[in-house]
């Protein structure tokens, strides 16, 4: 019996659901986030994880980009998202985390059965997007939705926007020794800064452009070469030396930087997506209408019935047409939403 994982954080939608596919052979298990959900999947390995595409708690595709940065769980488990939303964007990011599939709802479930058949005996299945042959510009860079985040070539193509004139330049290498000056390494010999500027770029971007392991070797090897002997017998490629700026390799060193400059901007990001706008009344004074009391109680006591009547229908087992369900599903939520967006009583009073 195929192992699967609904993560829906509406718990009528999720046992509806889950239901569904119980009944269709799956051993179907619940979950009401998103952490819950990768907790779960990381344990269990589940042929198909199925999670809802929009939460209030989180995001579906941090989640799933979490889930396939596991080597054994991209490799053993494959993701579905259902969403609202299809635009290209939103497909060309699914498609970069790794997910495999994105169905639009209001969720067709005859479809919906037959893709997870597929997906549960690893058929092949159009991905969200092709990325593939996609391409930065600037210093955007691209990324490969198959490497991981342990991979230390993950960082080498954003960098791109970095290795250039007016990055590494003489007020960086003075910088730099500067900053050795002030640890107590020493430097024997005088270094031309601006020599050291043009080594340092061409490495570099050697090592950007060719994200190998040889590549690196070649960067390192044409690094040596080209600098005079004076200048290579010098302390600056001592251990003491790379070890402080991040690592015994460039790749390290950049790669420490990466990390420094993604820490830089996460800070920035949290305070800008904490912040709150102020609550203000968008409708002008003139504009708004007296509701009667009685009136807004009514609507809520037939919304509520409504809803009731709505969450009784769908229970697995009472419908047995599951393109009906679905819209059972669909109205119920939304008279849930209706619930939500009236005043309290203690409001009204």
């Amino acid at each position: 019996m195929p192992k699967l994982i609904v993560a829906d954080e509406n718990e009528g939608r999720r046992n509806l659901l889950a239901g569904t596919l119980e009944r269709a052979g799956y051993e179907v298990t619940r979950a009401g986030t998103l952490r819950q959900a990768e907790g779960t999947a990381l344990a269990t390995m589940p042929e198909v994880v199925l999670i809802d595409g929009e939460w209030n708690t989180g995001d579906a595709i941090d989640a799933s980009q979490r889930l396939m940065s596991d080597p054994e769980f991209a490799f053993k488990c494959r993701i579905v998202i259902l969403s609202r939303s299809n635009s290209e964007d939103y497909l060309v990011s699914a498609a970069r985390a790794g997910i495999n599939e994105v169905i639009s709802k209001p969720v067709d479930m005859n479809k919906l059965l037959a893709q997870l058949e597929k997906h549960s005996k690893k058929q092949f299945v159009q991905p969200p997007a092709d990325v593939s042959n996609a391409t930065g510009t600037g210093g955007s860079g691209t990324f490969d939705v198959s490497m991981v985040m342990g991979d230390a070539k993950w960082a080498l193509p954003m960098l791109k926007g970095i290795v250039t004139p007016e990055k590494i330049n003489v007020d960086f290498i003075n910088e730099i020794l500067t900053q050795l000056g002030e640890e107590g390494i020493e430097i024997e010999q005088e270094i031309d800064p601006s020599l050291m500027s043009n080594v340092l770029r061409v490495a570099l971007n050697n090592i950007v452009n060719e994200l190998g392991p040889t590549a690196n070797a070649g960067a390192a090897g044409s690094v040596s070469g080209n600098l005079p002997t004076s200048k290579r017998s010098s302390k600056l490629g001592s251990k003491s030396t790379t070890s402080k700026l991040g690592g015994g390799s460039m790749e390290d060193i950049l790669q420490n930087q990466a990390d420094v400059i993604a820490s830089d901007i996460e800070g920035v990001m949290d305070s800008i997506l904490d912040e709150k706008p102020d609550l203000v009344n968008i409708i002008p004074e003139h504009n708004q209408a007296a509701i009667d009391p009685a009136v807004l109680e009514f609507t809520r006591l037939v919304t509520e019935t409504a809803h009731e009547l709505m969450w009784d229908i769908g229970r697995p087992g009472n419908l047995t047409d599951i393109t009906l369900s679905t819209r059972v599903e669909d109205v119920t939520e939304m008279l849930g939403d209706v619930l939500t967006s009236l005043p309290s009583r203690e409001e009204e009073e």
